[in-house]
């Protein structure tokens, strides 16, 4: 019986049984270990993970005859992915769907839409507030819709512009006018202030007569305006009288919160010669006049924060406090600009020239009436105003659009262009 030698046998060395890690065998740098069948680095994994199954390379431009990389650096990735499927490498190990994120993300939204009751609304993708569809091309019968005439308001506004203005004024240039204009228009200041917490039909209509008959006024102390012939004053008028309405009422809103009339969020106005105020975070608005939706429905076109956007418009009237003078080169900047991008041709030319005289005059203000040769900061501070307004309308004009497409309202007017934005 054999006995066991005496001398201890050391186990054999693990480490020789696993061959050591050589180069790459598609680049030649060091190799990382094993990937998809071959000895290879991590770039070259990557490169045959990425682009084993599905590639767009162009075609070798020497006949598969590249040779082997320089440096390890391949300059055709058609031969570097020949040579990986030459070397036996292999798509059978790629694993899909590996981010534990995707399957939970995915497991999580199936649960969401077995809870979610099937509706019109799910079903057609729309939020279930209001469901809007643009109806058929030539479906909309604009003989169902009743007319809003404006014409006896055109009329007065014109019988203003021709009638001129009440007592001649004299002004060093038109700017000035304008200025002395702007505070004729506005007239004295509020002793009393009414509140309004709905605005209906009513409201609505008293508003826009006040603010094409004041602008029309307002015109009438500008000399270069007054010589026009009646069909361009008429354009003109069409074009900027809802939009003088912005900024000057953001103007008195801010000189009202200087004087403690009003706070955040509440906007100044004037209807037939009263001066009233609204908090628009709290306003009611009624629309059944004009729409089949409400006020509330049709947020879903608009996703301005208007509360805000008032706030900081007025903050930024109250931080550069504009004399009359500057106010109303802000609002010819404004409006000018406005009808002439609207109607381009003969009135962009005449707008262009108004803006060239105005700026003229406005330096003379600067440099003769204020001692101020160095007034760039202010003008800037002073387009920026008008700018934020501009996107404003801008903004305006796309939900326009956008009722239109789906026939928001069952109300026509005579004459369409007098709300129509640049």
């Amino acid at each position: 019986m054999n006995t066991p030698s005496s001398s201890h046998s050391s186990p054999p060395d693990l480490l020789s049984v696993v061959p050591p890690i050589a180069f790459c065998q598609v680049c030649g740098k060091d190799g990382h270990g094993k990937h998809f069948g071959a000895i290879t680095c991590r770039a070259c994994a990557a490169f045959f993970r990425r682009f084993g199954l599905q590639n767009n390379f162009k075609p070798c431009k020497k006949d598969a005859k590249c040779g082997p990389p320089k440096n390890g650096w391949f300059n055709c990735k058609s031969c570097r992915l020949r040579i990986c499927k030459e070397i036996g490498m292999t798509s059978d190990n790629f694993q899909y769907d590996r981010d534990s994120f995707t399957f939970k993300n995915t497991t999580t939204t199936t649960k969401l839409q077995k809870r979610i009751p099937m509706s019109m609304g799910s079903f057609l993708g729309r939020p279930n507030l209001i469901i809007y569809c643009a109806p058929e091309p030539g479906s909309i019968d604009e003989n169902s819709k009743y007319t809003i005439d404006v014409q006896f308001l055109i009329d007065r506004a014109l019988h203003i512009m021709q009638k001129g203005s009440e007592t001649p004024i004299y002004a060093p240039n038109s700017l000035e006018k304008l200025a002395l204009g702007l505070q004729q228009i506005r007239g004295p200041p509020a002793k009393k202030v009414k509140m309004l917490s709905k605005i209906g039909q009513e409201e609505i209509f008293a508003l826009w007569e006040d603010d094409m008959l004041r602008v029309a006024k307002w015109f009438t102390y500008f000399d270069e305006f007054q010589r026009l012939p009646s069909k361009l004053q008429l354009y003109m008028l069409k074009g900027v009288w809802n939009v003088f309405g912005r900024l000057e009422r953001i103007a008195s809103t801010a000189i009202a919160r200087q004087q403690n009339i009003c706070g955040q969020s509440v906007l100044m106005s004037t209807v037939n010669e009263d001066h009233v105020m609204c908090d628009i975070k709290n306003l009611e608005v009624d629309l059944s006049w004009c729409s089949r939706y409400t006020f509330e429905q049709l947020k879903f076109f608009d996703s301005t924060d208007h509360e805000k956007q008032l706030d900081l418009l007025v903050q930024a009237i109250l931080d550069l406090k504009p004399t009359d003078v500057e106010l109303s080169y802000m609002l010819c900047q404004l409006c000018l600009h406005q009808v002439g991008k609207k109607y381009q041709g003969e009135i962009l030319e005449v707008t262009d020239r108004f803006q060239d005289v105005l700026s003229d005059n406005l330096h003379d203000y600067y440099t003769n009436r204020q001692n101020l040769s160095k007034y760039s900061l202010r003008v800037a501070n002073m387009m920026k105003i008008n700018n934020t307004i501009e996107q404003c309308i801008y903004r305006d004009k796309v939900k326009s659009d956008l009722f239109r497409v789906f026939d928001v309202f069952y109300v026509k007017c005579s004459h369409p262009d007098l709300f129509l934005n640049a």
